[in-house]
């Protein structure tokens, strides 16, 4: 019988429906395996090579809202929340809709605003009911909040989440855009309390000087790179840290993280299984999915990165991805983020919470952290965020991310909850969607005339 946790239930969606928007339904989430007393298959000292591929600018609901075993469109404890206002909606009510991508040029999103004033004011001190109205700015554009793409428009990733640990408790970092998010993945915190200078709120900051994440990798002989080319879309934040900006080539911070490298040659490394211990991979913009670029053109270049890894089974062997997105845009999430009480330390700056942010698609790819054979892989709903990754650098290499707040230690956990070390890995390859296909049919429909 072919494994339905990811299949589509009737019934718990029916209170939403309506003829022009509906929101379909899902399972109970998955509950992690009984702990069992049996000789560990692995630890996490097998995992020798970790990815780090971060995306951009899409929200858990909208990327993954539709999907069976997730926190998404049927969540109960949402039922209130899908309801948003928006006086320009029939009724005055916004649902959930579908964002056909099939049928029209919905692969091409407008992009939202998404800055810390917005965010918040979509938070709403948590109440999370002014999800249109907080996108005011953006007028007509303001309800493309609410739309969701389902297994069909992102057919690759879809599958990938069948295939590996999806994690439904994933949130960005901080309420905030691109900049401070990849900032806090790379450094630990976004300097709330000022102790370096300026805090890291918007993308408009330079010239910040604290000490980053890669540096104390360096330091520990631990090896390391970032990965982007020439067009990285602003996102290898690195460059907005003096003390890279001032690295003469030759050195490791100019060599490692400010060199660009085509991403030919990044496969290239790759299927010879010469990469570093930890790998930062920065998409292009067209690839990066931030809205307006296409899903699917990610979806291709997520997919030809794990080709190249699949083809070597040495590297893949003892290797993990973690695929992750930096913040929401303005798309809709249901799951009120985890937040710091006022003023504690690092986590608040001129009287607002720095994070955490809202939830973020991420999975987690290895062979330890891949379905049973016939099964379908759990969900993992353990809270983590973008501090997260360095948590899981930390367990894996033993270098401390020195700058990361108490508060988000104790609330987000550190990934290794992904992997599953009580039986052998599983070294084969699932059979995933041709992303060639997909995006050459996606560039077809949002070529004018739509």
């Amino acid at each position: 019988m072919t494994p339905t946790r990811r299949g589509l239930l009737t019934g718990g969606a029916a209170m939403l429906a309506t003829p022009a928007m509906a929101a379909p339904a899902m399972a109970a989430p998955a509950m992690a395996p009984p702990a069992t007393t049996a000789q560990p298959a692995g630890t996490l000292r097998d995992i020798d090579h970790i990815i780090v591929l971060m995306k951009e600018n899409r929200s858990f609901d909208h990327y993954f809202g539709t999907l069976a075993g997730v926190r998404g469109f049927a969540d109960p404890a949402g039922a209130a929340l899908f309801r948003q206002p928006d006086p320009a909606a029939a009724g005055g009510v916004r649902l959930p809709f579908h964002l056909d991508t099939l049928r029209t040029a919905a692969q091409r999103l407008p992009d939202l605003e998404h800055s810390r004033r917005s965010q918040h004011a979509a938070l709403a001190g948590g109440r999370m009911n002014r999800w249109v109205a907080s996108l005011a700015r953006e007028g007509a554009n303001a309800g493309f909040t609410m739309g969701y793409l389902a297994r069909a428009d992102i057919p690759f990733y879809s599958a990938l989440a069948d295939a590996f640990t999806l994690c439904d408790g994933y949130h960005a970092g901080m309420l905030g855009p691109t900049h401070p998010n990849r900032i806090l993945m790379m450094t630990g915190t976004v300097d709330a309390a000022r102790r370096f200078g300026r805090a890291a709120l918007d993308n408009r900051g330079r010239n910040y000087t604290w000490e980053t994440y890669p540096e104390r990798l360096e330091r520990a002989g631990v090896s390391w790179r970032v990965h982007h080319e020439a067009d990285d879309f602003g996102c290898n934040v690195l460059k907005y840290f003096a003390q890279y900006r001032a690295a003469p080539p030759g050195s490791a911070l100019h060599d490692q993280a400010m060199r660009n490298q085509d991403f030919a040659a990044l496969l290239d490394d790759i299927r010879r299984g010469d990469i570093p211990q930890v790998l930062f991979v920065v998409p292009p913009a067209a690839a990066s999915e931030h809205p307006s670029y296409l899903p699917a053109a990610g979806e291709h270049y997520t997919a030809q990165l794990l080709s190249a890894l699949w083809s070597n089974p040495k590297l893949w062997a003892r290797a993990a991805v973690v695929l992750n997105w930096d913040e929401n845009d303005g798309l809709f999430d249901h799951v009120a983020p985890p937040l710091p009480e006022p003023d504690t330390a690092d986590e608040w700056v001129d009287g607002k919470a720095v994070g955490l942010g809202f939830r973020v698609p991420c999975i987690v790819i290895s062979p330890w952290s891949a379905a049973a054979p016939g099964e379908l892989s759990p969900v993992c709903g353990q809270v983590f965020d973008h501090s997260s990754v360095l948590r899981l650098l930390e367990a894996r290499f033993g270098v401390e991310a020195h700058l990361l707040s108490a508060w988000r230690r104790r609330v987000s956990g550190d990934l290794t909850a992904c992997f599953d070390f009580t039986r052998p890995p599983r070294l084969d390859v699932p059979a995933l969607p041709d992303t060639a296909a997909t995006l050459a049919a996606a560039e077809r429909a949002v070529r004018p005339p739509y």
